[in-house]
């Protein structure tokens, strides 16, 4: 892995214009979780001006109707993006196709109560506990996290698979650190738990969003804020990636605004991938 050609660039006004779509990452690039970046608000703008397509995609636990209500409430308005396609929404419509789940399950939720509303409106029901239940979901980290461990290994004694509907370890929300669900799928994998993983790096939201998107992978650019998550995944489905570090990798950028290119390496060295470019923001 090489970086001596890594496109380093405030924004990504001077590298957009080699693509004709975007796939556009939407905590820690759009907003922190509690307000949008202005910069971001004005790099939508100049995107919708040179006629690009965009496709908001992340793994947000939530329905995607929701997720554009929480983009419109800070000011992220409708018109600059074509579509939102949330890990969320992948595992609801699971359940509404012919995926294999079943449709009158019934299932146990480990994450915040704010996130247990997911399969609201389907013929299937939550339980307070594993004895009861056909499979867990996974939304986030619990509130209420006492007895975690315990429901892990009862789920695993059961052999309940896991819906994993937020694969991301962590999150920023207004600069906190908040653990996602993606660290309980890790936990419930090394006890030997079968996990169904929805988003973010995986193809399936990568293949829907090019559809919506009507263009192939080499006229889209992928952009996030996390190695793990949307380099790797974009990378993996043939997307030139580029990594902004205003989210969960903000900790590269020195106090004079320069990225620390060694630990940027060892980052990237990590999870076997690398960005063809590097923002600061999406300014």
């Amino acid at each position: 892995m090489t970086f001596d050609r890594l496109w380093q660039a405030n924004g990504p006004a001077n590298i957009i214009g080699s693509y004709r779509g975007i796939i556009l990452d939407i905590f820690g690039v759009i907003h922190d979780g509690v307000s949008a970046f202005a910069e971001a608000l004005v790099a939508l703008e100049r995107m919708q001006e040179q006629r690009l397509r965009v496709c908001l995609v992340s793994n947000s636990p939530r329905r995607s109707r929701d997720v554009v209500a929480r983009l419109e409430a800070m000011g992220v308005q409708r018109a600059l993006f074509h579509e939102v396609i949330t890990s969320g929404e992948l595992v609801y419509e699971a359940f509404t196709g012919s995926h294999g789940f079943p449709v009158d399950a019934t299932y146990l939720h480990l994450g915040p109560a704010e996130l247990s509303g997911l399969l609201s409106g389907l013929p299937i029901r939550a339980v307070s506990n594993e004895e009861n239940a056909a499979f867990v979901l996974a939304t986030g980290w619990p509130e209420d996290d006492a007895t975690l461990d315990r429901a892990l290994v009862a789920c695993h004694e059961r052999n309940l698979p896991m819906i994993c509907a937020n694969p991301d370890l962590e999150v920023l929300i207004g600069g906190r650190r908040v653990a996602c669900a993606g660290v309980l799928a890790r936990r419930y994998e090394a006890l030997g738990g079968h996990v169904f993983f929805y988003g973010k790096p995986y193809p399936q939201i990568y293949a829907k969003a090019l559809s919506v998107l009507g263009l192939s992978a080499a006229e889209v650019l992928a952009i996030g804020d996390s190695v793990a998550t949307d380099i790797k995944g974009g990378r993996a489905v043939g997307l030139d990636t580029a990594l902004v570090l205003t989210g969960v990798h903000g900790d590269l950028l020195s106090s004079d605004g320069s990225p620390d290119l060694d630990a940027l390496r060892s980052l990237c060295q990590r999870f076997d991938t690398n960005p063809k470019y590097l923002l600061r923001s999406l300014a």
